[in-house]
């Protein structure tokens, strides 16, 4: 079982000739050509989507950055031995910070948006979480170069280190003067560009790529020494900044837990409750009369029992001159104003339902006003002209008017001819007259119907004599 549980997480199965995965980190960790062509573009893409607040466009920008081929190269340099590949690698790289900085500061010095979205805010505070996703970042990246065929790693690698944004981010604070943004966004550059490296580093070891070249002792030791303390560097604000981030969320939750618990007792005139997790401030706004001294002191002691110490609590009086009248006002109709708009909506949604269906009579009445009434035919005439072809043809009732099959087709106009007849007429005669009534009456839809005559001798007659002609008429 243990033979085949490494035999499945062994990398060497599909690993790339050594002299090919030499050649590629060599040729991504080139400057000038089309690697600079692609920076020039990836910046501007990421500023503008930066600049936007549009995550699809700064994806884009990742997936074509060229960022990571230095940092990758320099990984690779140090595994190997290859002091020439780690200095080229990092000229590189100062070289594709610098032109990304400053094109950046262009760009948002000219744009007319200055307010900072939440794409570019979104990376400057850097945290734990960051390392450990450019640590497994770059891991996945070097087994992605090493590998035979082209993996849909690299993409993904791209996107979840995220080394343009920082950098554009950069450059929007040092074009605006925000420069806790600047400092905050360069240093998650360094996070990734370092553990990238150092991920590379580890898996380039762990593969035994050959070395190419020979340092001695001494200068291994402190190539090792130089790499821990840069790690470390890098490491402790970011551990320290995630340690406060859980902190604050931590609070912020107690905080929240409690104050909905005291909105939710029928007894307490809480109203509403803001949290600020930064100053570890809860704001109680109440109505009625309510003894702020012991509601604090009620706060305080519901949050010590949660771990939750040093905290402010603000009570303020739905009453009070201090507290702000107009930002009630819109927090309290906020749901109001909610349902009024998707009332009109709804509203505006059947109005043009309506609309549309006013329309539609409007056409088929302007339709019925235009179309030219049908022309009458003189029943007696018609009787005439029928008897004259059959004359077992006693009466006839002539109707004409308009047929609807449905309440979307257009109405045809029909005429329906009622025969009373002192015999049945066969089929041939019946659809003889039918197709003459059809012309006669100007091929309008026709159905013909016949009933027995009135006054002729039916099947009783005491001689049962077969009635051929119409019985006269009293």
């Amino acid at each position: 079982m243990r033979p085949n549980l490494l035999f499945l997480f062994d990398l060497r199965k599909d690993q790339q000739d050594t002299k090919v995965i030499d050649e590629t980190v060599r040729m991504g960790a080139q400057f000038g050509g089309t690697n600079l062509w692609v920076l020039f573009f990836a910046i501007l893409i990421a500023s503008v989507g930066l600049n936007t607040n549009s995550t699809a466009v700064i994806i884009g920008a990742m997936l074509i950055s060229p960022l990571m081929g230095p940092i990758v190269g320099m990984g690779y340099g140090a595994a190997v031995q290859d002091l020439g590949l780690i200095r080229t690698a990092g000229k590189n790289l100062a070289i594709f910070v610098v032109l990304s900085l400053v094109t950046s500061v262009l760009y948002f010095t000219l744009s007319p948006l200055e307010q900072p979205q939440s794409e570019l805010m979104a990376r400057t505070f850097p945290t734990l979480w960051d390392v450990l996703i450019a640590a497994f970042g770059g891991a996945a990246g070097m087994v992605a170069v090493t590998r035979r065929s082209y993996s849909n790693i690299v993409p993904g690698v791209a996107i979840a280190t995220a080394l343009m944004p920082p950098l554009c981010t950069a450059g929007f604070g040092i074009a605006h003067g925000r420069w806790d943004m600047f400092g905050g966004a360069f240093y998650l550059f360094i996070i990734n560009s370092m553990f990238i490296g150092a991920s590379t580093l580890a898996v380039a070891k762990l593969l035994r790529l050959p070395r190419q070249g020979e340092l001695d002792e001494a200068t291994r030791k402190r190539h090792r020494l130089i790499i821990v303390l840069g790690l470390t560097l890098v490491l402790v604000p970011s551990v320290w900044m995630a340690y406060r981030l859980v902190q604050q969320e931590v609070f912020a939750s107690a905080a929240a837990r409690v104050a909905r618990d005291l909105e939710a007792e029928p007894s307490s005139h809480v109203l509403m409750h803001e949290v600020d997790a930064g100053a570890r401030t809860l704001r109680l706004i109440v109505v009625g009369r309510t003894d702020e001294a012991q509601l604090r002191e009620q706060v305080q002691r519901r949050l010590l029992r949660d771990g939750q110490a040093d905290v402010t609590v603000l009570v303020r009086d739905a009453g009070d001159d201090s507290l702000n009248v107009e930002k009630l006002r819109s927090e309290l109709q906020e749901g109001v104003n909610k349902t009024l708009v998707e009332q009109v909506k709804s509203m505006d949604a059947q109005l043009k339902a309506l609309q549309q269906d006013v329309t539609k009579t409007q056409e088929q009445t302007l339709a019925l006003v235009e179309k030219p009434a049908p022309k009458l035919v003189d029943a007696q005439a018609l009787l005439q002209e029928v008897q004259a072809q059959h004359a077992l043809v006693c009466a006839l009732t002539l109707a004409q008017g308009e047929r609807s099959a449905s309440a979307t087709d257009a109405p045809k106009p029909t005429s329906v001819v009622i025969l009373d007849v002192a015999q049945p007429l066969s089929t041939h005669d019946k659809d003889g007259l039918l197709r003459w009534l059809g012309v006669r009456l100007e091929k309008t839809e026709v159905q013909l119907m016949e009933r027995p005559e009135a006054r002729a001798v039916n099947a009783r007659d005491k001689n049962r004599r077969k009635q051929t002609t119409c019985s006269p008429k009293s």
